[in-house]
């Protein structure tokens, strides 16, 4: 029997504006080798989650033609429905990190990937944390799981810097951006008998080595099947000292400062005063307090390399 492969796309990623004539010739090659495409196309944030968990199970496989947002949403419809449906990463967005974890950052890549027919099992992050009403969130995050400075640079690269500095370039000029308007709440940061109180600059919960396309090394041992948690926080830093380490960040040697404090782990609780902004997967889901828990190989991915 052919494949069912439920493709969930989304219109307004920003690569998948301009490259739409890539996408469908991707959906064509599908086709061509006998697989049925169910195609749903997102309009608003959270489509993709509600699409997943509607859709997923009745599929063999799931495709998610987005960024890393989209993905990000994918995964969650999936895990919260139960679905345990083999999910593959068509990279049509901003910085596509996880593509590029997975190997799949190309569409010959992807198809060799999807054609072995041998997914693999990768971790992901429960992330626990409030709504503006109080309410409980729950998401899963593929890549990290961030209180503090990441929430500021992705509000600062703002879908204008996007269009007009380019994947390449948006989140050098968001992080510049963020460091003079950014105020680091009071923290407390928990992990098993670790307590971190304080002005925290940064706090992440990191499945991945690096975001925002490659070029921050954010967490340079993390591996997306280890089933640990690369945990890094960083003590409060004025703009300009932020801004000398810089190029540490891009090479990943940050985590040697004295000011950072880098180790693994399973949990990190994470509370704030004022609530503050939780960042995943390049998009903000809430409010502290927030609780990021690993989930050793709990989503099945298409990928052309190892992931432990």
């Amino acid at each position: 029997m052919p494949r069912r492969v439920l493709l969930i796309r989304n219109p307004r990623s920003a690569a998948a504006r301009d490259q739409k004539a890539r996408l469908e010739a991707l959906v064509g090659r599908l086709a061509s080798d006998g697989s049925k495409i169910i195609d749903h196309h997102t309009t608003e944030r959270g489509h993709a989650t509600r699409l997943a968990a509607a859709h997923g199970g009745g599929c063999d496989l799931v495709l998610a033609a987005g960024g890393d947002g989209t993905v990000h949403e994918v995964a969650s419809g999936l895990l919260d429905a139960g679905h345990e449906r083999p999910l593959a990463v068509a990279p049509f967005g901003t910085g596509n990190d996880l593509a590029r974890l997975l190997g799949t950052h190309d569409d010959d890549r992807l198809l060799a990937a999807m054609a072995t027919g041998a997914p693999v099992a990768m971790d992901t992050i429960t992330v626990r944390c409030r709504d503006a009403e109080g309410r409980e969130v729950v998401r899963h995050a593929l890549l990290f799981a961030a209180v503090g400075f990441a929430s500021e640079l992705l509000r600062q690269t703002t879908p204008r810097v996007v269009r007009w500095c380019g994947p390449s370039l948006c989140y050098s000029i968001g992080f510049f951006r963020a460091l003079f308007s950014y105020r680091p709440p009071m923290v407390t940061a928990r992990s098993g008998d670790l307590v971190e109180r304080g002005p925290l600059f940064h706090v992440c919960a990191a499945n991945a080595p690096h975001a925002g396309g490659g070029l921050m090394k954010l967490a340079p041992g993390a591996r997306l099947g280890d089933g640990r948690l690369d945990l890094c926080l960083i003590r409060q830093s004025g703009p300009l000292e932020a801004a000398w380490q810089f190029p540490r960040l891009l090479r990943g040697t940050h985590i040697h400062h004295p000011k950072v404090r880098c180790f693994q782990g399973t949990e990190l609780a994470v509370d704030t005063d004022p609530p503050a902004p939780v960042a995943v997967d390049g998009e903000l889901v809430g409010l502290t307090p927030a609780t990021f828990t690993v989930r050793p190989g709990s989503l099945r991915v298409f990928a052309g390399r190892s992931l432990g």
